[in-house]
């Protein structure tokens, strides 16, 4: 360990290195970790994304992972997937503006149709409860190699990128916020925000997960933050996890 403070109502731990940001939240929250504790690291040597995908993390981005026990029920704590790329997605639009910066669903922030992002949302049992681990990197320095989308960093966009201290700064500053607006009105005002922010609505999309493929119209976000899709013989399919894309015709 090599840091710890606090800042924007989180407690920070910070590390030179850790398997992944998740993983030491994880062990944090068994030890009982208090709500809001945010664990902060240089670089992962084993970092991952969503559906058990390899994330390269090298020193250089941002590597963080808020450890949130919000005392609500499990199927609640899926929201929170929005509630961070709300915050990335402020974080960028600070640093850049008239840029094409947009979210996909479930947790894609696409600067220029690129990744700048990587989000993971895991849970964790703590005692009687469940606390939710919101892993969220940012390319600032290096846009890693991913087979399936193409990335982006903010030093391809910024003159004079901040520092990983600075652009940690930005991100405590907008994850706080919608954190706190999530606490105390719930989900719909993220709700709305994220779908204002919000790529292919409305248009003809692919869904795959695993073997599965859904195509259809691409109809919003549902209440409980399931994707709403319509396919062409008007049967509505209500999509929890999977790869969107736009669909040939879309």
């Amino acid at each position: 360990m090599n840091d710890e403070r606090q800042s924007h109502g989180f407690r920070i731990v910070g590390y030179d290195s850790v398997s992944s940001t998740n993983d030491e939240a994880g062990k944090l929250a068994q030890n009982g970790a208090p709500n809001r504790t945010l664990v902060w690291a240089r670089s992962q040597n084993a970092g991952r994304g969503r559906l058990g995908r390899t994330w390269h993390s090298p020193e250089g981005n941002l590597y963080t992972t808020a450890l949130l026990d919000p005392g609500l029920p499990l199927s609640r704590l899926q929201e929170l997937s929005f509630v961070a790329s709300l915050a990335v997605h402020d974080t960028v639009s600070g640093l850049l503006s008239d840029v094409d910066l947009v979210l996909k669903w479930p947790n894609d922030v696409l600067l220029g149709g690129a990744k700048i992002s990587g989000i993971l949302t895991e849970t964790r049992v703590c005692g009687d409860h469940v606390a939710a681990l919101l892993g969220v990197g940012i390319n600032l320095a290096h846009a890693p190699e991913a087979a399936r989308y193409p990335t982006t960093s903010l030093a391809d966009h910024l003159a004079v990128p901040p520092t990983v201290e600075g652009l940690l700064d930005l991100y405590l500053t907008a994850l706080s916020a919608r954190y706190a607006l999530w606490c105390s009105a719930g989900f719909a005002p993220i709700r709305a925000a994220w779908s204002e922010r919000s790529r292919w609505i409305g248009q003809r999309v692919s869904v795959e997960n695993g073997e599965q493929k859904i195509v259809g119209r691409y109809d919003g976000v549902e209440a409980d933050g399931a994707m709403l899709v319509t396919v062409d013989s008007g049967e509505k399919h209500r999509i929890s996890a999977g790869d969107v894309r736009l669909a040939e015709g879309g």
